[in-house]
């Protein structure tokens, strides 16, 4: 069993030394795991997770400009929503405007220029098997931050909101893979929906949790069932631990029935006051919004210390207006819904990247309604979108391999009845004569 296991080991330490994946989402997993792990850590007066998707927009960037015709992501679906932000940013004249419509953008630049490339099942394989050592990274960042490994104790605080994202989205990954009976990704997953749980981030206990049950992967009914059931049944078992009521509600106690927003103990740290005042302003310009990057102004002119609403559906309606997040929301699903027809016209890890793609915007929805998603592209969207970058690279590589099989196969008939008409040989007996 240990030789077995032991050449298991060389056969996976070979298959990534050998393998080589681009460049590009080499770096993407690299500064992720940089940016949750120092990401606070200034130098030069910007933070290392500023640097992180800075660096990637500007090098995708410089990739799209090097021969564009080989993208193969679907740029197309989310142009609307595109011309949007420029437009919004052009005529914008609030501060930091650039810098927040820039990074709303930048996921889709990384998806697009990681198509680019070709790949393969092998290099997919290989992403998974990395995806594999992030989690275990991610586990010891975890585990320091947290003060865990030092005190023994879970924290009351953690200010781990950020990490948790980019655990929900490996989650998302291990749940795909483990409705195609990879059932050591059951483990994977398991341990990163604890993470949540450590760093007491209510919304990424949701939606880390929901990434199993809820995945778009064709697992099956019943499983789905039970796993949500067990879920469930786990999370209301966490809801009525003490250190989890003492973040739910001011007065550290109460029920499933107490969650509601028009609850005064409800523990929202001052969100939902935000909320309605900005819920007021927004029913001054609800069809256009206020202009880009505006809801950051009236955050610090209500807080004077947030910049931030932490609700991205607020913000993109404070901002965009009802159209804006209109065409926001009906690009997400086009999205989803392209993804996941392009997974039914392909098999093996191309279709499992497709539906890890479809499945991701589950979780990045579910944190839009609670925090900074769409401007945390260090941590979740370029990850996301590498991700689907991958799925349509693999596709169109797929394509372009089939009709150089095939066309091989057609030039080497035409080659041999050549050969035939030249020689004079037609069959067997012609040989015998």
């Amino acid at each position: 069993m240990k030789n077995i296991f032991t050449v298991k080991l060389i056969r996976e330490r070979k298959s990534l030394r050998l393998i080589k994946l681009p460049f590009i989402v080499i770096f993407v997993m690299i500064s992720t795991i940089v940016a949750s792990g120092f990401g606070g850590v200034d130098i030069f007066g910007f933070s290392l997770k500023g640097y992180a998707w800075i660096m990637q927009f500007v090098l995708c960037l410089l990739l799209l400009f090097h021969k564009p015709k080989r993208i193969s992501f679907p740029w197309h679906l989310w142009s609307p929503w595109v011309c949007l932000v420029l437009v919004y940013l052009v005529l914008s004249p609030y501060e930091n405007a650039l810098q927040r419509s820039t990074m709303i953008v930048c996921p889709i630049i990384v998806g697009a220029a990681v198509s680019r490339y070709s790949i393969r099942e092998a290099e997919l394989q290989q992403f998974s098997k990395l995806c594999e050592y992030i989690a275990l990274t991610f586990y010891v960042i975890i585990a320091f931050k947290s003060g865990i490994l030092l005190l023994g104790v879970l924290p009351e605080i953690t200010g781990l909101a950020a990490e948790t994202m980019t655990g929900a989205l490996l989650a998302t990954l291990f749940a795909v893979r483990y409705a195609y009976e990879k059932r050591r990704a059951l483990f994977y997953w398991a341990g990163l929906s604890l993470i949540p749980i450590i760093a007491l981030t209510r919304t990424a206990i949701a939606a880390t949790g929901l990434t199993l049950p809820a995945t778009f992967a064709p697992l099956n009914f019943r499983k789905r069932i039970i796993i949500f059931i067990i879920v469930a049944a786990i999370g209301i078992g966490i809801f009525y631990t003490e250190r989890f009521q003492k973040k739910m509600f001011y007065s550290g106690e109460g029920t499933l029935a107490d969650v509601s927003l028009s609850n005064p103990d409800l523990g929202t740290a001052g969100r939902v006051w935000l909320w309605e005042l900005m819920e007021q302003e927004v029913t001054l310009r609800p069809w256009f919004g206020h202009g880009a990057n505006s809801s950051e102004e009236i955050v610090i002119a209500i807080t004077d210390v947030l910049k931030h609403p932490h609700n991205d559906w607020l913000r993109l309606r404070y901002d965009y207006g009802y159209i804006g997040t209109f065409i926001f929301g009906l690009c997400l699903l086009i999205q989803v819904f392209h993804a996941l027809k392009q997974a039914g016209n392909v098999g093996g890890e191309n279709k499992i990247f497709f539906y890890i793609g479809a499945s991701s915007f589950l979780p990045f929805v579910l944190f839009m309604f609670t925090d900074n998603i769409i401007l945390y592209v260090s941590f979740f969207g370029n990850f996301q979108f590498t991700i689907l970058g991958l799925a349509y690279a693999a596709q169109k590589t797929r394509e372009i391999d089939t009709q150089r099989y095939l066309h091989m196969v057609s030039m080497t008939h035409l080659w041999n009845s050549l050969d035939k008409k030249h020689t004079g040989v037609n069959n067997i007996s012609d040989c015998k004569e």
